[in-house]
């Protein structure tokens, strides 16, 4: 199983103040795509559970999609541009499934889609290569996600 956490973070280039970010296997998940993907310019994304997401409609398919129903699976987007703070720039999506005693991130991507709908973000993506599959104990992503939600 892999470790997924939800840590302060505030040492970002990009964003002036403190916000949780997300950590797996120790490692911050933009600095590990960036580590996989060096030219993309991943390092300084946030997540899309932060408080400051500026839309209500992109806020509410984060938090509808980042815990699909047990035995369910969505494509929900878990990284952004902190320049936007929504999906109009870079936007990181995982498809998630909730296999009840664990919840997996069977692959990452950018999403491609060009509609100005939240509801059809992920509808087109290219997916990484390079990522594997991560699985994450049930109790430690619920604590991850907790993390978030005190800040909303």
């Amino acid at each position: 199983m892999n470790l997924i956490e939800g840590v302060l973070f505030k040492n970002n280039e990009y964003v002036d103040v403190e916000y949780i970010n997300i950590r797996i296997d120790n490692v911050w998940l933009d600095e590990k795509l960036d580590e996989l993907y060096p030219d993309n310019m991943y390092r300084g994304l946030i997540p899309t559970l932060v408080e400051w997401m500026d839309r209500e409609d992109e806020k509410a398919v984060v938090w509808r999609r980042i815990l699909p129903g047990k035995y369910e699976t969505t494509i929900c987007p878990v990284l952004m541009c902190p320049d936007e703070n929504d999906f109009s720039c870079t936007l990181i999506v995982a498809e998630i499934t909730n296999l009840g005693t664990h919840v997996r991130w069977s692959k990452l991507g950018v999403d491609l889609s060009n509609e100005w709908e939240a509801e059809k973000v992920g509808s087109k993506v290219e997916w990484f290569e390079n990522v594997k599959e991560m699985n994450f104990e049930f109790s430690d992503y619920i604590k991850m996600l907790d993390n978030f939600k005190e800040r909303l």
